[in-house]
């Protein structure tokens, strides 16, 4: 018997301190894990909402561009067609014409009426929003707050100049575009992050200062959720997680205390699972789910690197939208809309080569960041190269569907030294391009 006691006790003390030691450790390590987890998730759907946001917010810039073409005169049937094109996705509540920032047009008009010849200016509760839009620039936003329509929305208001003979800018007005929260969401799918175990909450900071919910799921402990901001226009989104079970999951806790010595296996199980999420979460926010190539966000990293790196070299940033994409998407519908969308990024990769680091940043937008020595001077064989490439039609089951598409860039660093100035430039060269084309002309420098 005291063989047995001198034997067993120490060991059993020593196994009992060690596995609370481990198990102490564990709980520490898991949790930081899961926070790491959790941060890399809101990451990723933090990333998703960005570019939902910013396509939406881009529809006032569709309607901007007409108005100017148009010199601020658009017929009311004009609008209500262009407007009906524009609401489709989800949640859009209305698309709005404000000269002089008055309500004059709304798409659609029902269930509206109620703002229908009033101000933003007049307004106490909008006026200030609809200064900052005009004295900025640039799209402003409004909310989330309850809609005098009824509804919790977010108004886009987008300002607009118009050039004189003189060439002067005089504001014209806004085009607006409201949404439905948490409806127009829903294409980020952020229920399912409680199917991955996690209670969230998205929230801005409301008109009176307190935090405004805009979506929620699960029941989120105050103060115990990751944070990550969401930049928008004028205001910064934040996407809180934690998991459902708390960040130390008690039910394991007892289970590692029960196995002891199967501590060590348990962490390198959960090591390995780290990696493999780390790993595929890496792989989602750097790419296109569609096509395979790098989304928005790494293709801005990527210029990020070149323009930062000890000795910069030059390099050319093209920006492809495919010509006539819509109507063909829209007529044949979104399965072949996107077998043209992969066939294309097909296209380009043979055309631009491994090297290009090629990326979609939008629904039919393409960019290419491409090593140039010449400079522009490499341009004319790009775009025939890429020209090349689109000449055979894409097989749609048994039917053939040509396309092209309208290319734009800028060159580094003679033309920009970062990714904005870049990419404006680029996407105005390929506006422009998009003119060339619709007008039947060839480019005068390069000649495609």
């Amino acid at each position: 018997m005291l063989k047995i006691r001198h034997l067993h006790v120490p060991v059993f003390l020593t196994g009992v301190l060690l596995t609370l030691v481990l198990v102490t450790y564990s709980a520490w390590s898991t949790a930081n894990q899961r926070r790491a987890d959790a941060l890399r998730t809101a990451e990723v759907y933090s990333a998703r909402l960005e570019t939902l946001l910013n396509a939406l917010f881009h529809k006032t810039d569709v309607l901007e561009s007409i108005i100017i073409a148009e010199h601020g005169a658009m017929p009311e049937d004009v609008f209500h067609d262009l407007a009906r094109s524009l609401s489709d996705g989800e949640g859009i509540r209305a698309i709005q014409y404000l000269p002089d920032g008055v309500v004059t047009y709304c798409y659609p008009r029902e269930g509206n009426e109620a703002v229908m010849g009033t101000s933003v200016f007049t307004n106490p509760k909008r006026r200030a929003d609809a200064l900052l839009a005009v004295n900025s620039r640039g799209t402003v936003l409004s909310g989330p707050y309850e809609l005098s329509q009824g509804g919790l929305g977010l108004v886009a208001r987008n300002p607009i100049f118009l050039t004189d003979a003189d060439g002067r800018e005089k504001f014209w007005g806004f085009a607006v575009l409201i949404l439905d929260l948490p409806d127009a969401l829903k294409p980020v799918f952020l229920d399912a992050l409680q199917q991955e175990g996690y209670a969230y909450r998205l929230y801005s900071q409301g008109e009176a200062g307190r935090h405004q919910t805009i979506a929620q799921g699960g029941v989120l402990p105050a103060g115990s959720g990751v944070d990550y901001g969401i930049k928008v226009p004028n205001h910064v989104w934040t996407l809180s997680l934690a998991p459902e079970g708390g960040w130390i999951n008690m039910a394991e806790l007892s289970l590692q205390l029960g196995l002891g010595f199967f501590i060590s296996g348990l962490c390198a199980v959960l090591a390995h699972e780290r990696r493999e999420k780390e790993r595929l979460l890496r792989r989602t926010a750097e790419s296109d789910d569609l096509t395979g190539l790098f989304n928005r966000r790494k293709l801005g990293e990527m210029v990020d690197a070149r323009r930062n790196a000890p000795q910069a070299a030059p390099f050319l940033l093209l920006y492809m939208d495919l010509n006539g994409f819509k109507a063909c998407n829209d007529t044949l519908g979104h399965f072949w809309g996107d077998v043209l969308l992969k066939a294309f990024a097909q296209r380009m990769r043979s055309a631009l080569g491994p090297q290009a680091g090629l990326a979609r940043v939008g629904g039919d937008e393409f960019a290419a960041l491409i090593d140039a020595d010449q400079g522009q001077a490499a341009l004319p064989d790009l775009l025939r190269r890429i020209q090349q490439s689109l000449r055979e039609p894409v097989m749609l089951g048994d039917a053939p569907q040509r396309i092209s598409c309208s290319v734009g860039w800028a060159e580094f660093p003679g033309e920009g030294r970062d990714y904005d100035t870049l990419m404006k430039k680029a996407d105005a060269r390929m506006y422009e391009e998009k003119r060339r084309y619709r007008a039947g002309e060839k480019h005068p420098e390069t000649g495609v």
